[in-house]
Formats: C-alpha cells, structure tokens, sequence
C-alpha cells in the first residue's frame, strides 16, 4: 500500500541544496547554520516554512544530530527559527527586519497545486557499469499508479481539450516553485516549455535562438546527442576544450563571433568539472556584450554527496541571457520522457508562434500526475531518498579503487552518477578504450570509453563507470570481474 502524499514543505525541499565541506575550517555547526540563514534570507525558505526534522537532516547531511541541533539553537537565538512543542522547528513568522528587505519574491509564483505526484518503471534489466542507469525499484511505482489512476478515471474536461504547447499548467507551477527552492531561480510558470527531454530541448532553443549558420560553443567532450542536434538544424557547432574547471572562453576560437554556447556547469558531462562561480560570471559578461545565448544543461544537479553547491548559472543571470534545461530523466525513469525549459522573457512570444504551429512533442497523460508530485513533499523524498542510496554505492565503487591498482585509476568525484576511470599507462600504451570497453563488454560488464565523447583526438584513455543504477553488490562482482579481466589483458 503506497504512503499517502503528505503536506509540502517549502523548507524541507530546499534543504536538499545543503551539504557539508568538511575541508572547510571552522565547526560543521556553524556552517550549516550559515547555509540554513542564507536560503531564509534569500527566499528559498519561507516564514512559517517546516524544517526537517534534526534526525533525518543529520542523517541526510551524515552528520551527528547534536549538530544539527546545535545550529537550530543558534538560529532560533538569532530569531531566524521557532520551535513548537510536538511539531518541530519552523522559520520565523516575526523575521529581523533586515531579513523582510532581502528575501525574494514569490508573489510573481502561481499558487502551489494542492494535489500531487511520482513516475513510471522500467522494464530491461541494465548491467554494470552502464552510463546513464537508474535503479527502477527505488521508483515509488505504487504512488505512481495511483496518481495516474486519479487523474484519468475522471480527467478535468481540460485535459481533453487541444493541450497548451507550453505544458500542463500545474506542472509548469510545480517546476516554477522546485527551481526556486532547489535552485535558487526565481522565474515564472509562464517562461517554462515542458519539452520530451534534453534533445527536444536543444532543438526547441535552437529553432528559437540560433539561425542557420551561427556559431555556437560546445563543451569538448561533451554529449553528442548536442552537436547531432544542432548540426541537423544548421548550426556551425565549435568544440572547446574543457579543462579541470570546465568550459574556459580564453580557449574558444573567434568566441567573440559565437551567438551561443551549451554548458554542463554544475557537473560538466562527462568529466564532472564545476564551472567556478568566475567562469560563469565571464561567461554571462560575454553573452551580454555580443547578445549570445547560452543553455545551461543542469542534467543531474540534485546527486551531489558532499562540498558546497554552487548556484545555478542561470540564478546569477541579470540580463536574461541564459537558458535553463532540466530533465526528469535522472531523478525519476528515463521512459518518463519529460523535461523542462526555462525561457528568457525574450523569447516567450517566438516560442508561442512556433509551438502553435510544431505542435507539443511531450505527451501529457503523465503531466498532471507529476504536477501532483512536484506539488507534495513526495518528490522530495524521493530525490533524498535517492540520493542516500547512490551516495552509498559511489562509495562501494571508489572502495574498489584498490582492487584496480595498476589498470584503472578512478578519478575522485563529489557528485553525479558515473566516474571516470583512467587506464594506467601500461594499458594506455597498448590499448584504446574503446577497445577495453570491447573486451569488458564480451565479459559482460558495459562501460563507456571516454573518446566516444570527443570530437578532437583525447588527451586521454579512460572509461566512464555508471553506479547509480546498481545493487552494491553487483558493483562489488563487476569490479572483481574487471580486475580479473584486466589482469589478463595486461600480461
């Protein structure tokens, strides 16, 4: 019998932004506080919003709960917070007056749905270490089915009617309030496209902000999906090379000709770089002064495990150049088939005219379910939910780092659902990835080789090793099998 969805909490969402650095001088106490205050202070946490309780945040946060109680007392002393005997701990009501001229608005929001939602099951079993994999079971199959079966055995007569191309209203409000309290982007519903997932998103920008023939920078190595995307409409597509911090203008040849640039700034796909908050704002500079548009890919933002997140590229946009795309791909099941667009205000007329005439391409029977679900605490809970568990088996399978000694080196990674892992020089020197990942594949184990994913030739050798979609123990018994077959390779 599924869980009935319960009252939303604006602070218990926002919540899953905090994480704990625990490289950083001064007490862990102290800098969740600091986290906690800013998230009140920007908006992202409203007055009279529930925290979570201090059990499941230290839990969250792998922390002691004396911790988290400890910042709780300090906020609470600081008049930021408010504790009710036997319902737990809320933000203040009375906020410090400097608090009432900071926050952001919400008031430009639409009303919350007071409904709610989840997503459906895959069916093929994937093997290990298969990039982009996701385990079905953690998917809440039984709330999903009730969802739908709520929403369709007596639909509203307006889901029977042509559908709005942007999307089902409620959902683009759900997506609204979700990009605010997990990313801290203020927009409203009307700037979102609800679109069939990344391809459809980059095409529906590019129709809208690319002409035939402009120049537009792509991470290198990137996803190609992307570059076929925009070559089939005629865009010039320019491969920068990424380094250790990501996309870097200075390596961009004639960037100051480009309209556009394609971004992973949160985790850059595939090498898991974080663009620095500098690069980002030099980016933003850049597309003011020459009218460019970037898209900001933010594919798997919510799995990261430990450090500091960094705002959203397009949080720090004051001049509506960014482009926002978001997908449900990673979060929920990949058959879901859903993503998001967040539009600038530039460009929500053209978008009009050109989906009355292109027609939506994302399906709406899940629509209103998953508005439901974004409208609960549910989905929440499953993003914590999900993010505990692929915590644990990154860390099953940077364990095995020992076990791969002299053949891979696995790269350290602080979120995502994949590492890279580099060939030794032994390997490297006889061996493409490629044709490793070939001969892990007749032994059953699937791995990506990172030149898959270049266009110039690679500085390097190495597979990409997806974890997420696995049980610890098979990730256990597919690094024994690489080891064992590796070994063989080597000799």
């Amino acid at each position: 019998m599924s869980r009935p969805l319960s009252r939303p909490s604006v602070a218990d969402a926002a919540a899953l932004a905090l994480s704990i650095d625990r490289q950083r001088a001064g007490s862990i106490a102290v800098q969740l506080g600091q986290q906690l205050r800013e998230m009140i202070l920007s908006g992202r946490m409203r007055r009279l919003a529930r925290l979570p309780s201090s059990r499941a945040l230290a839990i969250d946060l792998g922390i002691s709960r004396a911790t988290v109680v400890h910042a709780y007392e300090q906020l609470a002393s600081e008049g930021y917070v408010e504790g009710r005997h036997g319902a737990g701990m809320f933000v203040s009501a009375a906020l410090p007056e400097q608090m009432l001229q900071s926050g952001i608005s919400l008031t430009r929001l639409p009303a919350r749905s007071s409904r709610s939602s989840v997503a459906p099951s895959a069916t093929a079993r994937a093997r290990p270490f298969q990039l982009g994999a996701i385990d079905p079971q953690l998917f809440p199959s039984n709330e999903w089915a009730r969802l739908l079966q709520r929403t369709w055995r007596a639909p509203p007569r307006s889901l029977l009617l042509p559908a709005d191309p942007f999307g089902w209203p409620d959902l683009r409000a759900a997506v609204a309030r979700h990009l605010l309290e997990w990313r801290g982007i203020a927009c409203e519903a009307s700037r979102i496209v609800i679109t069939s997932g990344t391809a459809d998103a980059v095409e529906l920008i590019a129709q809208l902000a690319f002409a035939r023939g402009t120049r537009v920078l792509v991470e290198d190595p990137g996803y190609p999906t992307i570059r076929y995307v925009l070559q089939r409409l005629g865009v010039t597509v320019v491969s920068v090379p990424v380094d250790g911090e990501g996309l870097d203008l200075s390596q961009a040849p004639r960037h100051r000709d480009a309209r556009g640039a394609i971004v992973t700034p949160s985790r850059q796909f595939p090498l898991g770089a974080v663009l620095p908050v500098a690069r980002r704002l030099s980016l933003l500079e850049w597309a003011r002064q020459t009218e460019a548009t970037i898209v900001e890919d933010d594919f798997d933002s919510e799995y990261r495990y430990a450090g500091t997140p960094l705002p959203a590229l397009t949080s720090l946009d004051a001049h509506e150049r960014a482009v926002y795309v978001g997908s449900f791909s990673k979060v929920l099941l990949p058959t879901l088939r859903l993503g998001f667009v967040v539009l600038p205000s530039r460009l929500i007329a053209t978008a009009h005219d050109h989906l009355r005439r292109r027609g939506a391409t994302a399906s709406l029977i899940a629509q209103p379910a998953l508005a439901e679900l974004m409208a609960s605490d549910a989905y929440a809970t499953h993003i914590r939910r999900t993010r505990r568990v692929y915590a644990r088996r990154m860390a099953v399978l940077t364990a095995q780092a020992d076990r791969f000694t002299g053949l891979l080196s696995l790269a350290p990674t602080a979120a995502g659902m994949h590492v890279v892992a580099d060939l030794s020089p032994q390997l490297s020197r006889r061996y493409s990835d490629q044709e490793i990942a070939a001969v892990l594949r007749q032994a059953g184990v699937l791995t990506s080789p990172l030149s898959d994913y270049y266009t110039a030739s690679p500085p390097r050798r190495a597979l990409l090793l997806g974890f997420a979609g696995f049980s610890e123990e098979d990730i256990t018994q597919a690094a024994r099998k690489i080891r064992n077959v590796l070994e063989k390779v080597a000799r």
